[in-house]
């Protein structure tokens, strides 16, 4: 799936791509690069985030992954 243009979901996040992890569905999060069912829960569970970088006290969302949600994420 080509997901340089479009947002997750259908346009469910805004027109650049960008959303917020602290407000999105477990659905729009399993859109997202190396996002499955298990991280979706995760980042859920572990919300409020007040900078994308703090992404990273998820369990299973290092450096690397957190690299390529970068572009897609705007907290």
């Amino acid at each position: 799936r080509d997901r340089s243009r479009v947002g997750p979901g259908g346009g469910a996040w805004p027109a650049d791509g960008r959303g917020t992890p602290t407000t999105a569905t477990a659905d729009e999060l399993r859109q997202l690069p190396g996002i499955g069912p298990a991280l979706a829960a995760a980042i859920i569970e572990a919300r409020p985030f007040a900078a994308v970088d703090d992404l990273l006290r998820v369990r299973g969302l290092g450096p690397r992954r957190l690299a390529a949600l970068r572009g897609w994420c705007a907290v």
